[in-house]
């Protein structure tokens, strides 16, 4: 099973190989069937094995603003860090960095980019 799916034992999150993102666990099974169109039995096995894993959602891991070494599988992507106050949380998208200004900080669109590209 490995060989499509690693669990990072230091973040304790699944990441896709193929697709070199982190997988939440209530949406692996349709990760692997809508993203690669793999059998039945071959996205139960996925499930079966990561089932011994204590996995945290990609949601809840925290940020940090130091240097990291880069993680075993996932790409180097342009992030989006906010810039309200002392928050400085990074995202992945515009689409996630914008939800997060508009839940945690009360941002509109008419108030600019809170936000820098990192």
């Amino acid at each position: 099973m490995n060989m499509y799916i690693h669990f990072n034992q230091e973040h304790n999150v699944l990441i896709c190989k193929v697709h070199q993102y982190s997988v939440s666990y209530k949406f692996l099974a349709r990760h692997f069937l809508e993203e690669h169109d793999l059998d039945i039995k071959v996205r139960q096995g996925i499930i079966n094995y990561t089932s011994q894993f204590t996995m945290v959602e990609p949601s809840e891991l925290s940020y940090s603003l130091e240097k990291v070494v880069p993680v075993l599988y996932l790409s180097i992507i342009t992030g989006f860090q906010c810039q309200y106050g002392a928050c400085n949380k990074i995202l992945g998208t515009l689409k996630s960095t914008q939800k997060h200004c508009k839940l945690d900080h009360d941002w509109k669109a008419k108030d600019g980019s809170q936000w820098v590209e990192t």
